[in-house]
């Protein structure tokens, strides 16, 4: 009996797949509900909502091209204590970033997002890599000065 997966099952399949399978397991499948009769209406109803995902994951990844180029044009200012070499009292990470780009921008960023390799400890510009989505990645521009 032909089956669609209406979610992962380990070692069968995958969400979304059409599988053959004996008539016990179907039925088991059908009665806990990880699996439809693979009918007409219900092959075409998997097709529309593969259509309808990729549409989704095209439209996220046209949000997160848009959203890079905006964030590339902004630069984030944070004002520090710092000594006479240039160091600053403390240091910035990825929490003080996402809380002053709130505050001077309005738009809210993932902290969890920015790839920062180390916190930044000294005044100057430093440019952070930001994952907006698998395939697209923008960098950040942090302007640290002294008080």
């Amino acid at each position: 009996m032909k089956i669609i997966l209406l979610e992962d099952v380990k070692g069968k399949g995958k969400k979304g797949e059409v599988r053959e399978f004996p008539a016990g397991y179907a039925n088991f499948l059908i009665k806990g509900k990880k699996g439809v009769e693979a009918t007409s209406v219900n092959l075409a109803r998997l097709d529309r909502q593969k259509q309808e995902d990729q549409a989704f994951a095209t439209a996220k990844l046209e949000d997160a091209v848009a959203f890079k180029e905006v964030l590339e044009k902004i630069e984030v200012i944070i004002k520090m204590k710092a000594g006479d070499n240039g160091r600053v009292f403390g240091s910035v990470n990825s929490k003080a970033i996402a809380d002053a780009f709130k505050d001077q921008h309005n738009i809210t960023l993932d902290k969890r997002k920015m790839e920062l390799s180390s916190d930044i400890k000294g005044l100057g510009v430093a440019h952070v890599p930001i994952s907006l989505h698998s395939e697209v990645k923008a960098t950040l521009v942090v302007n640290v000065e002294a008080l």
